[in-house]
């Protein structure tokens, strides 16, 4: 099991992939779409999930997840200042976001509920020029739903983490979801999700899981 106890702020980026902007409708934006979770939406990528159905469709969106070794230092390479990195799913409750977002409210109470942000073991953090060529996959009942790299993103892992440092801080432990690429979709009771990490350059590959879906006792 993954151990979060040293993780201080998770900070989240939305629409990072233009594609993925695109197939919600929403703009390409012009600045990091940032916000947060509580540390108690923190669950390990295995085992089994217990998801809140109650608040309508819940859909997948798989990320690379950055977590940083000290305080951000634009001088210094990105494989100094950050500590380790990992995969993550950052479920949304997106009937409750459409609705939050037609209120002009905070998205909160569809990202932050308890559960909603899973993470794999964390790996060693490549070399900076080697970040870019990573790649990545999430695995829905044996069928590959989402595909990633960082060079899609529209900005950089340097550019966000200089936008956050900026605008909020940023310090050891901290882990930052730098945004999901195109093929989100809904989840139900029974699904089997893998995470899969990809490194060109070592030629190494992880998988993570299985990670079964359940619905809370309640719903």
């Amino acid at each position: 099991m993954v151990d979060f106890r040293d993780v201080k702020n998770i900070y989240c980026v939305g629409r990072n992939y233009a594609k993925h902007a695109r197939e919600l409708g929403n703009e390409v934006p012009s600045s990091p779409v940032i916000f947060s979770k509580p540390t108690h939406s923190l669950h390990s990528a295995e085992g089994e999930l217990e998801l809140p159905f109650q608040l309508g469709e819940i859909h997948y969106e798989l990320e690379l997840v950055i977590k940083m070794a000290s305080a951000f230092n634009p001088n210094q390479s990105l494989d100094k200042v950050i500590d380790s990195i990992a995969l993550g799913i950052d479920w949304t409750a997106r009937d409750l976001q459409t609705t939050l977002k037609a209120k002009g409210q905070p998205w909160l109470l569809a990202k932050g509920f308890k559960g909603s942000a899973v993470l794999t073991e964390f790996l060693p953090v490549p070399n900076e020029s080697d970040i870019p060529h990573l790649s990545y996959s999430l695995v829905k009942n044996g069928d590959v739903v989402q595909e990633g790299k960082p060079e899609q993103m529209i900005f950089s892992i340097r550019e966000l983490l200089e936008y956050i440092d900026t605008h909020l801080g940023l310090n050891e432990g901290d882990i930052i979801f730098t945004g999901t690429p195109e093929g989100v979709g809904p989840i139900q009771s029974g699904d089997v999700m893998e995470l899969k990490l990809y490194h060109p350059h070592t030629d190494s590959s992880y998988t993570f899981g299985p990670l079964k879906i359940t619905s809370m006792k309640n719903t």
